[in-house]
């Protein structure tokens, strides 16, 4: 191809282009000052601002109301289980009293003693007599570690008051016994309860005070073919006779 040929070929190509722009509308050929820029709405922001702040505050009012009925449960949960413990405290104590009634008409039938008025009663191994209970130690002991003896148990070396007393004492045959009976320092013979000797039991040719060293009274089933009171002294181990009055169960 010659030179002149080329030459006229681009000439027709930039003659086209030159057509192409022209048919370009003009509104479309804007100087590049005229180039729109992006608008940021200033309402948008603030809309999402107050979005957020609502959400917020629904979120708090949530949790408020959240720790309020967590209140009322827990409230509610402490109420029913002291109703239900009341409930069967309330159960249990009438059973127990129940218990109790029916035990205690058990155990009247258990200890009463027989033709006794209001159920009267003795503790175990002690024996009944007139209102009152006898006890027979087994042991031997000298006077006055005797009369603590008793005390110990709530009762007292026995002060015999009557015939009737002093017959019922004779048929156990306990041999030689301590009784609630001492000299006191003027000569005089003084119960236990602090009551001075009225009917008096003693076996024939007593109180003899042998030896001037015989304090303290036994009382002696048989010696010398009688029975009663015999002075001795308070050092000699002898078993002992404590008496208290009896129990009584009422219903």
């Amino acid at each position: 191809m010659s030179a002149p040929s080329i030459y006229q070929d681009l000439n027709y190509q930039d003659s086209n282009v030159y057509s192409v722009l022209e048919d370009v509308p003009r509104k479309q050929q804007q100087p590049y000052w005229n180039v729109p820029t992006l608008q940021v709405k200033p309402e948008a922001g603030i809309q999402k601002s107050s979005q957020d702040g609502q959400t917020l505050r629904e979120g708090k009012d949530l949790e408020k109301k959240l720790r309020l009925w967590r209140i009322i449960a827990i409230t509610v949960t402490l109420l029913i289980i002291f109703v239900i413990i009341l409930v069967v405290a309330i159960f249990f104590t009438q059973c127990k009293k129940e218990i109790g009634n029916s035990g205690l008409q058990k155990l009247k039938a258990d200890i009463c003693v027989n033709n006794a008025p209001s159920c009267t009663y003795c503790p175990s191994n002690w024996i009944y007599h007139s209102g009152n209970c006898y006890f027979f130690s087994t042991d031997s002991l000298e006077w006055t570690a005797s009369r603590d003896n008793c005390r110990r148990m709530d009762s007292q070396l026995a002060v015999i008051k009557n015939r009737d007393e002093e017959t019922f004492v004779e048929h156990q045959g306990q041999g030689q016994t301590w009784i609630g009976l001492s000299k006191a320092q003027d000569g005089s013979w003084i119960w236990e309860d602090g009551t001075s000797l009225g009917d008096s039991f003693w076996q024939p040719n007593e109180p003899s005070n042998d030896g001037g060293v015989e304090s303290c009274v036994e009382f002696a089933t048989v010696v010398y073919n009688s029975s009663g009171w015999n002075d001795n002294q308070c050092q000699l181990p002898l078993r002992s006779l404590c008496k208290r009055p009896a129990g009584v169960l009422t219903a």
